[in-house]
C-alpha cells in the first residue's frame, strides 16, 4: 500500500491505503469461476450423451438365424431342394434382454433348403432361417432361446446380420466349428 497527498488548487488531501492490486471490474467473474462453470457443462453435457448414447441404433430390426440340421434327420419337402426337419419343427425361437425380458419371437419355418456341394461338409444338410420381426435395437447382446430348449447369447451385430451372410458362412466353416445350438 502506498500513502499519497494529493493538492489540487490550495486543498491538500491525504490518500491513504492506494492499493496497486488488479481487482476485477464491477461485473465480471474471477476466472476460477468460469472455469468451474465450464466443467459443471461439461459434465452435464458428457452425462447427458452418456445415458442418451445417440450412435446406438435404437431402432426395431428383423433379426435373423440361420440353423442347420443334419441330413439324417430331414426329409425331402414339397418342393426340389428343399427339406423338413424329422425332429421338431415350426419351434418358437424366442429373444429376451439380457436379464430375461422377453423381447421378441418368432416361429420357425416349417420347411428349409438343401445345402449343395458350394457348402463342402455341410452338402446335403437342411438350412432354416429363422425370421424375428420388431426386436428392439440398442441392446447390444441379446438372449436367444429355440423350443423352450438351452438360452445362448447373441451379439446386436451378428442378430443384424442378414440371412444370406449368415448363410454364406457356412461355405467356409467346418463341422467341428459348430456349437450343438448351430446344427
Amino acid at each position: 500500500m502506498i500513502n499519497t497527498t494529493i493538492q489540487v488548487g490550495g486543498i491538500v488531501e491525504e490518500i491513504d491505503g492506494v492499493s496497486l492490486k488488479k481487482t476485477a471490474a464491477a461485473g465480471q467473474r474471477p476466472r476460477k469461476a468460469w472455469l468451474a462453470a465450464g466443467a459443471v457443462v461439461v459434465l452435464v453435457v458428457g452425462g447427458g450423451l452418456w445415458l442418451w448414447q445417440p450412435w446406438l441404433d435404437r431402432t426395431p430390426f428383423t433379426a435373423y438365424t440361420a440353423a442347420l440340421q443334419e441330413a439324417d434327420y430331414a426329409v425331402p419337402g414339397s418342393a426340389p431342394g428343399s427339406c423338413v426337419r424329422t425332429a421338431a419343427a415350426e419351434e418358437e425361437r424366442v429373444i429376451f434382454d439380457e436379464n430375461g425380458k422377453r423381447l421378441a419371437a418368432g416361429r420357425d419355418p416349417r420347411e428349409g433348403r438343401v445345402l449343395g456341394p458350394e457348402f463342402g461338409e455341410f452338402a446335403g444338410d437342411c438350412l432354416f432361417v429363422s425370421r424375428v420381426d420388431n426386436v428392439p435395437g440398442g441392446k447390444g447382446t441379446y438372449v436367444t432361446q429355440w423350443g423352450g430348449g438351452t438360452k445362448q447369447k447373441v451379439s446386436e451385430e451378428d442378430m443384424r446380420e442378414s440371412a444370406e451372410a449368415q448363410m454364406e458362412r457356412f461355405k467356409t466353416k467346418r463341422k467341428s466349428d459348430l456349437t450343438p445350438s448351430e446344427n
